[in-house]
């Protein structure tokens, strides 16, 4: 069915109705609803007040919302249902096909769910290089349409970073600038349970918190010059951390890994295997995953683990080659790929075997 605006429409899984002010495409359509928010809906969940209840009241919107850029929209949050929302920055996907969320393409959002003004500059992560992909300013309550983004374009997006800047007018809390990573394990992307209703979106979405007030405090003007990344470089060379790593080891590297009975799935996207990527280059992060993939079969044949799932992405397919390459020269194991239904073409699974158990 199609709809212009001006079209009177009903819900069909909710009650009430409203009126069509803006048709996006095709799928999404935004309705004027009776306490005059504007919300986007999709064209399968609404028909024509025409031809259901054709006496049904309709209630015109109590405000004129005007057609504004897609890129800096308001958000369409409802009142009532932001109190459990975290204040911050989001970075939201959302399945163009609201009825196929995990095979449809994506639209990516950052969302302003703040009370400040946010300046942001987004950078993509290709094969660990980084490209920059948008900048732009966000009023409290807005969204930037990102664009559209493909599933096999997922990975350049798990290792994006986000610089932001904090602006509110008149007497305010002084926020330093921010640089955080986007981080989230692509594989994600291939499970139901990651989408859900998002009341900033009033659609399915996959939401991921990338920043916010709560997260950057406020420090005094002489500290500015010293970045949590290079306090962190030092902390890396103390004590604390030296103790830290040897009472993480004496656990068992796995542990953290364990998903079943004698089963690890690990994520080797380097920002699982280190907050800090400063200064490294790709060769160095290629030995940093080798290195951790050596520990964990180590760890896997002391405990007796039988499985291991080793989720490296799609990228350029080096760390895949790499991996497919060590496997090949170890005894007593079998490789092959993952289930595509779950990992997508993006891991690895092996399987440990006993001395004499292989047959």
């Amino acid at each position: 069915m199609q709809f212009k605006v001006g079209d009177k429409v009903l819900f069909l899984n909710e009650k009430g109705g409203g009126v069509i002010t803006r048709v996006e495409d095709e799928q999404i359509v935004h309705v004027a609803v009776e306490d005059g928010f504007d919300i986007p809906y999709a064209v399968t969940d609404l028909i024509k007040a025409g031809n259901l209840e054709e006496d049904r009241p309709l209630t015109a919107p109590r405000r004129p919302t005007p057609a504004k850029d897609e890129k800096t929209a308001d958000l369409y949050v409802l009142p009532h249902q932001t109190e459990d929302i975290s204040t911050g920055v989001y970075l939201a996907m959302v399945p163009r096909n609201q009825d196929q969320v995990l095979a449809s393409a994506m639209d990516f959002y950052l969302l302003n769910h703040t009370g400040y003004r946010v300046s942001f500059a987004l950078f993509i992560n290709k094969s660990g290089n980084f490209y920059g992909k948008a900048t732009g300013t966000m009023d409290p309550g807005s969204r930037h349409h990102l664009g559209k983004v493909e599933r096999t374009d997922i990975e350049e997006w798990a290792h994006a970073m986000l610089q932001t800047l904090f602006f509110k007018e008149g007497k305010t809390e002084l926020l330093p600038p921010a640089a955080d990573y986007i981080v989230f394990k692509p594989v994600k992307i291939y499970k139901e349970e990651s989408f859900s209703f998002s009341p900033m979106l009033h659609q399915k979405a996959m939401t991921i918190l990338v920043t916010g007030p709560g997260k950057h405090k406020a420090k005094p003007s002489a500290e500015f010059d010293v970045p949590d990344s290079v306090k962190r470089m030092k902390e890396e060379d103390g004590e604390s951390t030296r103790t830290h790593v040897t009472e993480r080891k004496s656990m068992g590297i796995l542990e953290k890994h364990m998903v079943g009975d004698n089963i690890a799935e690990i994520d080797l996207h380097i920002v699982e295997l280190t907050d800090n990527t400063i200064n490294m280059t790709n060769a160095d992060m290629l030995t940093m995953q080798m290195d951790y993939v050596k520990r964990c079969l180590e760890e896997a044949r002391r405990q007796r683990i039988s499985k291991l799932i080793f989720i490296h992405g799609v990228g350029n397919g080096t760390l895949k080659q790499a991996l497919l390459k060590m496997f090949k020269k170890t005894e007593g194991l079998e490789y092959f790929d993952a289930p595509y239904a779950r990992y997508g073409m993006g891991a690895t699974e092996v399987k440990l075997y006993r001395s004499g158990s292989h047959q």
